[in-house]
């Protein structure tokens, strides 16, 4: 008998045959050999931490919950990271960022420059300024190679604005396939990247603020007009996701997901705009990219 396929085997042998379902016949036969990317929504509560990882192997983090989630990327097979970015310096973004620092090789680090008074911040900071081998990158437009995929970081608004406002924004591009994030930009930073022209039209929106009723609007939805809608989402006093935010989502997403539901989420997309999205190795769902004009500004033009 042969022996069983590890887990992450399975998991990209069930994307791969979800795909398949939006390929044209002709081309299955080379299904196998198209490059996949990757995103991973970890589950870490009320919080953020997000896996990008290129068909190559580079690997990026977009922050880093609250507690230190390397035994979870170990888990994934991941020993070392390419680029850190921590969006903005709240605890449910940077706190198990220190410890992640001092328990893994990281090649770049990345944040918004603004400094807080928290002690949570303070350590993170002291770990920086320790770590002498890891090259830090100011958050300010510029496009990032991560192997095949590109990361472009959108222009920050003013300094004089708090924290949420001053998210680092991340556009992720692979061939036809697109993601956005913003950590937890409100209604304020959404505008400006509104009015900078730096929304593009998505597969994939990381719910900005965890789905709260104050980071969202019409224009932005709109416009990043996303097939797939992911909030990182734990128990919580606030209140999210607001049914607000979640009427908003699903009146412009084929498919919204939250990991206080499903756990954690991945979405694999491939270079042609075919994306799988799954929850630990169950597939949810599967699409591909919408071709023609943005259909969330056709139908609000009816």
């Amino acid at each position: 008998m042969a022996p069983p396929l590890p887990p992450r085997a399975v998991t990209l042998l069930t994307a791969l045959l979800l795909l398949a379902l939006h390929t044209p016949s002709a081309a299955q036969a080379t299904l196998q050999t198209d490059p996949l990317i990757q995103i991973t929504f970890l589950d870490v509560g009320q919080a953020d931490a997000i896996v990008i990882r290129a068909p190559g192997g580079q690997t990026a983090l977009i922050d880093a919950g609250r507690s230190d989630p390397s035994e979870l990327l170990r888990q994934m097979g991941i020993t070392e990271i390419d680029l850190v970015i921590a969006t903005h310096p709240h605890a449910d973004h940077i706190g198990g960022m220190a410890d992640l620092l001092n328990a893994m090789p990281v090649r770049f680090y990345m944040d918004n420059g603004q400094a807080h008074t928290t002690a949570t911040y303070r350590r993170l900071l002291s770990t920086l300024q320790e770590r002498t081998d890891i090259t830090y990158l100011t958050a300010e437009p510029r496009t990032i190679s991560l192997g095949s995929a590109e990361l472009e970081v959108l222009p920050l608004p003013p300094i004089d604005v708090d924290h949420n406002n001053r998210s680092v924004g991340l556009v992720l591009r692979f061939g036809s396939f697109t993601a956005f994030f913003s950590g937890d930009s409100e209604v304020e930073e959404l505008t400006h990247f509104l009015r900078e022209g730096v929304v593009p039209d998505v597969t994939l929106l990381k719910a900005p603020h965890h789905g709260s009723n104050d980071a969202f609007t019409t224009d932005f939805l709109q416009t990043s007009c996303p097939e797939v809608v992911v909030i990182s989402v734990g128990e919580n006093d606030y209140g999210h996701p607001r049914p607000e935010a979640l009427s908003a989502y699903e009146a412009v997403a084929q498919w919204v997901f939250r990991t206080d539901v499903v756990g954690p989420v991945t979405v694999l997309g491939a270079e042609d705009g075919r994306w799988a999205v799954l929850a630990g190795q169950d597939p949810l769902a599967s699409g591909r990219e919408r071709a023609g004009a943005n259909p969330c500004r056709a139908a609000s033009n009816e």
